[in-house]
């Protein structure tokens, strides 16, 4: 699919072409619409690669206590705790 925008958008918003369609990428990616493997994929960066980019504007990160439930119960499955010991 090719994005058509007028010529002088970019210099509307003082910024250049590439920063233009960053910024797009970075809307869709904080509305939800796009994860953060099709953001990054986007403009051709890792995940990790565009979690710095945003890191780097300090833009955080969107983190729902949802999201750390999750990931609190993926560490568990992982790396469950110990059990006491029965002569403890």
């Amino acid at each position: 699919m090719t994005l058509q925008v007028p010529d002088n958008l970019a210099a509307q918003a003082g910024c250049t072409t590439p920063e233009l369609i960053f910024g797009l990428v970075v809307g869709l990616f904080f509305q939800g619409r796009l994860s953060l493997g099709q953001a990054g994929e986007a403009l051709g960066l890792s995940k990790p690669g565009f979690m710095e980019r945003l890191h780097d504007l300090g833009l955080p990160m969107p983190y729902s206590a949802e999201d750390a439930h999750h990931d609190l119960d993926a560490i568990n499955r992982v790396w469950p705790s110990p059990q006491p010991s029965a002569h403890s």
